[in-house]
């Protein structure tokens, strides 16, 4: 072995932290395999290293026979004492190999085989040394982006940070700093063994507990975290030191605490709740802002029933349901919620509903009776009791105690049928009350003003229907003209004649001095001209006018 090797051998277990005795054992496996490669995969390949000296040594081990049976690891005394003079049947000897007689095939199996076992080494050692650090933060800088996945360099070992994994809103590039929380280490992964994430609720209660001391110290303990990535997350926190506000710590002066955390996660709103064992208390912090009048739970479902004002509603929903579905999440309850005006109106029907257990399909006076003596009343109430506290009760067995939960089930799903039809119906009566105005409004409104033309209308738009009319009447006559009609020619003259103030208010005068005259059709035009539509009118005049049209023709 000369210097240059021992340089390698020393360079490989500085860089690539492998030690030395594994070092060791794979370099000899690798020039057995290389050895094996020239002289058959039987041969007896022994390899000697000595890093004091810096000797390294191959042999070919022989076993010394009469009669040869196998060629690569017997041969004659003949052949052995080629090799070594002192050689003797039964004895062993060892034929020393060089390097350079391997060939290139030999060598370059030798390095693959280094490579590998190297390599294995090295991801030994990372998987040793990260193990035991799941749920650490660490820093590490963007090597590639592929497909938005991202390899991040950590110094001596890299980290995978899949998609699903980041933050949505978040965009990096190669070259940037990312911290990250270590999810998992596996030994046996192809790439790299070390996978991280910022989306899980481990990275956020580790941001809180480098930024709040409290939390680190123990005084201060996260229960619970609910979290989307990206939008808005919810911690319930516990203090257990009276003297210690667990939201004031987490909260920090000004805001300062919360705000360091909000800035890693990009602007990702969280809400901080004290923590209670009081399940009623706990789920009201929980579903801040919002103001909640009551909760109705169902401890065997699981489920709870928040009830808000009306204009709370919106906000314990939150947006698109965010901060309902995130304080489910906290709580371990499935929250639904209801406003108070919703509750009155199902409990007063509900009420409405309620079946005496004597009216049950299948219950005999007697059963009723002994049902009853339990306090079971209604179906409704048997619906709810348990089957164990039926067992109980004298004279009932297992097959009737089955028989009348059956029953009950039965009835209560007809009921509730029969509750949602009755909810349906009153809220189409209220939308129809709501849709429906109390009153008229067009009827306070002021009668339109219709505008009168500026253009005056002429004598032959005004009366040229007239003549004709007049015309046609004198030759029914026999050409007799009505006096009446000689006096409105003259008015019309004089209409015609005159186009000033005064000669209108002349019409006018005349117009007054014959009342009892009906006026003829023609004068229905003059309204037009500015002074009165038509549609000022009213019903009665309208209809004598009719009537006075038709006596005409």
């Amino acid at each position: 072995m000369n210097s240059g090797f021992i340089d390698a051998f020393s360079q490989i277990i500085r860089i690539k932290r492998v030690d030395k005795n594994t070092l060791i054992e794979t370099i000899k496996t690798s020039l057995v395999s290389a050895a094996r490669r020239k002289h058959g995969q039987d041969a007896d390949i022994q390899v000697h290293i000595d890093e004091a000296k810096g000797e390294l040594e191959i042999f070919r081990v022989y076993k010394v026979v009469e009669n040869v049976e196998n060629g690569a690891l017997e041969l004659t005394l003949k052949d052995a004492r080629a090799i070594d003079p002192d050689a003797e049947v039964g004895k062993e000897i060892r034929e020393e190999l060089s390097v350079e007689e391997f060939g290139r095939n030999a060598v370059q199996t030798a390095k693959q085989v280094l490579t590998q076992k190297v390599r294995e080494a090295e991801r030994d050692k990372i998987y040793d040394d990260y193990k035991d650090k799941i749920g650490v933060i660490i820093t590490g800088t963007v090597r590639q982006i592929d497909r938005g996945n991202m390899l991040l360099n950590l110094g001596r070992a890299e980290a995978y940070l899949p998609l699903r994994e980041q933050i949505r809103k978040e965009r990096y590039n190669q070259g940037d700093t990312v911290r990250a929380c270590i999810m998992e280490v596996d030994k046996e992964a192809k790439g790299p063994q070390i996978v991280v994430s910022r989306t899980s609720n481990q990275f956020l209660h580790k941001l809180f507990e480098q930024e709040v001391p409290e939390i680190f110290d123990g005084d201060v303990e996260i229960k619970s975290i609910a979290r989307e990535p990206g939008g808005r997350s919810k911690i319930a926190v516990h203090s257990r030191s009276d003297k210690v506000d667990a939201v004031g710590s987490c909260v920090g002066m000004k805001g300062s605490r919360v705000q360091a955390v909000v800035n890693e996660l990009h602007g990702e709103k969280i809400d901080i709740v004290n923590w209670s064992e009081n399940p009623y208390e706990f789920v009201s912090r929980a579903l801040a802002p919002a103001k909640v009048s009551a909760l109705r739970f169902n401890e065997s479902a699981g489920d709870v029933q928040a009830i808000v004002e009306d204009d709370q509603l919106s906000l314990a929903i939150g947006r698109e349901g965010q901060n309902v579905r995130l304080a489910s999440k906290l709580t371990g309850w499935k929250i639904t919620l209801t406003t108070v005006k919703e509750v009155e109106r199902r409990d007063r029907l509900e009420q409405k509903l309620q079946m005496d257990i004597s009216e049950m399909y299948g219950v005999s006076d007697k059963m009723a009776l002994k049902l009853k003596s339990i306090g079971l009343l209604t179906v409704q109430k048997l619906y709810k009791t348990p089957l164990e506290e039926l067992l109980d009760v004298e004279g009932i067995g297992q097959k009737t105690a089955e028989r009348l939960k059956a029953m009950a089930a039965e009835t209560m799903e007809e009921l509730n049928k029969a509750l949602k039809d009755l909810l349906e119906k009153e809220l189409e009566e209220e939308e129809e009350a709501v849709e429906k105005p109390l009153f008229d409004e067009t009827a306070l409104a002021p009668e339109p003003v219709r505008k009168s033309k500026d253009v005056v209308p002429t004598e032959e738009e005004l009366f040229g229907g007239l003549d004709s009319e007049e015309d046609g009447d004198d030759e029914e006559d026999g050409g007799e003209e009505p006096e009446e009609d000689d006096e409105d020619d003259e008015t019309d003259g004089d209409d015609a004649g005159d186009d000033d103030t005064s000669g209108e208010e002349d019409d006018d005068e005349e117009s007054d001095g014959d009342d009892d005259r009906k006026p003829p059709r023609g004068k229905t035009g003059s309204a037009g001209s500015g002074e009165e539509t038509a549609g000022d009118e009213s019903p009665e005049e309208d209809e004598a006018g009719e009537i006075s049209v038709e006596d005409d023709e």
